[in-house]
């Protein structure tokens, strides 16, 4: 035990050079955490979507926008009629049409969706954003609207932040020229699903009136099926149902547009890692340069304590020790700032854009008591080949 004291004592002697393998580890372990950490977020919330979606049909019209999956939006509607006969097929569970349109906020020039919902989805519909409030109220007439959470905090990144309360003017269609409206925001919801949760929702009236859809029209239709297994083979049954109908539609499994997409979230995320890792490795060598310095200042230390009787074991030990002390204390200190990055991405981003799981956690751990032992192997069997003879000759 005197030993392992005596070389932690060690590691520190010189402190300006300790200080540098700290922060050298530090730095990679910080980074390591946040980008983990981020990349947790990120599947956390795909995997919400996917999720959601895993189950559903969407049917359109033929050139809706990405396949259908923003609700029908930039195309024209199609017969409510349709849905009538979709209730029909084997193992559909539940059929809700859907009202769609996009209107602008004033002051920027990006367009967002307006999802409109009727009675019988609002009372029927358990993931309906009415049902999925976390601030504020539902909507008291066809003046007033509720927003995503992940809009929120985009607006929130454009210096736009949308408060419960407020009106807000909107630019939207009217016969070719551009009209503007005033909407109360009166709560904030969160589905888990991006794609609801990136919008603002409200009655159907509403997107009817801003989108100039007339009745008996809609834009998408919403199938539920009863269980994963027979979503294909709904999705051909629809397509079969309403072909040759005029407008034509197009039948679109949400989870297979999605999976590419979530592929490429992987990608990202293995890239997110890739970058860290080098960062990591940039640390390590940190290490073995310190530790590789002192051990060649310290040559003549290694060959008084082997004429003292001390074993190569010893020796050996001894650095590895100190180079798991400095190692193991940046990595502490990069978990320190890697949740200092955090929090601060909390607050001015969003608050679920990263997760800190125990998984994430050990994996630095790990990664920090692998560097500081790989980062003292040569220098501690370098410490070793110091002899006696050769330090008196040198004497």
């Amino acid at each position: 035990m005197s030993l392992f004291f005596f070389s932690l004592h060690n590691a520190f002697r010189k402190r300006a050079v300790s200080a540098l393998a700290v922060l050298g580890v530090a730095f990679g372990t910080a980074l390591m955490t946040f980008l983990f950490s981020l990349t947790a977020g990120m599947e956390r919330r795909a995997d919400h979507t996917f999720s959601d979606l895993s189950s559903r049909i969407m049917v359109t019209g033929r050139d809706a926008i990405f396949g259908g999956l923003f609700l029908g939006m930039g195309t024209p509607p199609i017969p409510s009629t349709y849905a009538e006969a979709i209730k029909k097929i084997p193992h559909v569970e539940k059929v809700y049409t859907q009202v769609s349109t996009i209107m602008r906020p004033q002051k920027i020039i990006y367009a967002m969706p307006l999802y409109g919902y009727g009675q019988q989805e609002i009372s029927e519909q358990a993931g309906t954003p009415f049902s999925k409030i976390i601030e504020g109220v539902v909507p008291g007439n066809n003046q007033e609207m509720i927003l995503g959470k992940s809009l929120r905090e985009y607006m929130r990144l454009l210096n736009l932040p949308y408060e419960i309360g407020g009106v807000y003017q909107f630019a939207v269609n009217d016969k070719g020229r551009s009209r503007v409206v005033d909407l109360k925001v009166v709560g904030v919801y969160h589905t888990g699903n991006e794609v609801l949760d990136g919008a603002f929702s409200g009655y159907e009236k509403l997107a009817r009136d801003i989108g100039k859809i007339p009745a008996g029209k809609i834009t998408a239709i919403n199938v539920s099926v009863d269980g994963i297994q027979n979503v294909e083979t709904v999705a051909k049954a629809i397509q079969t149902e309403l072909s040759g109908k005029v407008p034509e539609v197009q039948v679109v499994v949400p989870r297979e547009v999605l999976t590419p997409l979530k592929n490429i979230m992987d990608i990202f995320g293995r890239f997110l890692m890739a970058v860290s890792l080098v960062a990591v490795i940039a640390g390590g060598l940190s290490i073995v340069v310190v530790m590789l310095l002192s051990v060649v200042s310290r040559m003549k230390e290694f060959g008084v304590l082997k004429a003292l009787g001390w074993t190569p074991s010893n020796i050996i030990f001894m650095v590895l020790v100190e180079s798991l002390a400095l190692s193991i204390l940046g990595s502490a200190l990069g978990i320190a700032l890697g949740c200092g990055g955090l929090a601060l991405a909390r607050t001015f981003i969003a608050p679920d854009i990263a997760v800190l799981t125990w998984k994430v956690t050990a994996v630095v751990c790990l990664s920090g008591i692998i560097i500081g032992v790989a980062g003292g192997i040569y220098p501690a069997f370098r410490a070793n080949s110091a002899t006696p003879s050769k330090i008196l000759r040198e004497a």
